[in-house]
């Protein structure tokens, strides 16, 4: 308790009481971050009344899948930028950044990728590194190159 009542103890080495603003803060951002998630979920989810590869009654017939499985299209499709991103957004912009602008030297800024070091890359999205996960199983290899594409057209990349 002499701890506590010193000031040092709970968040960072100071106690609630000397920072109060950094708790609400960080609440108001799990909450927000919670919310948006639950959003995303629940729009991605499929209806319990209709298949789903069915086009839903309310949405046209060329609107775009919400979920990474969907993002690909059909097994065999060819990988493209427009996938990349979508599928970059939804699995490695937490850590990487929007449009590859990271927020924190904690982790890759992939603006700095090297353009001739592909199969650098597919191994370490399948494989991990440091503190990257695996991705292998939950990416598919389209989608994985189209990661790729998408990658190159952000930093202006020739097209291939």
């Amino acid at each position: 308790m002499a701890r506590a009542a010193c000031g040092r103890g709970l968040v960072g080495g100071w106690t609630l009481r000397r920072a109060p603003w950094t708790v609400a803060a960080g609440l108001a951002l799990a909450l927000a971050a919670g919310g948006a998630a639950a959003q995303q979920a629940a729009a991605s989810a499929p209806q319990a009344h209709a298949p789903a590869s069915a086009p839903q009654a309310d949405a046209p017939a060329s609107a775009a899948p919400t979920n990474v499985a969907g993002a690909a299209g059909a097994a065999g499709s060819a990988p493209s930028a427009a996938v990349g991103r979508r599928v970059y957004t939804s699995t490695c912009a937490r850590c990487h950044g929007l449009n590859l602008v990271v927020g924190s030297s904690a982790f890759f800024d992939l603006r700095t990728f090297p353009r001739g070091e592909k199969a650098r890359f597919l191994r370490s999205v399948r494989q991990g590194l440091r503190a990257m996960p695996a991705w292998e199983g939950i990416v598919k290899p389209e989608e994985m190159e189209s990661i790729w594409l998408y990658i190159g057209s952000v930093n202006g990349w020739p097209a291939e």
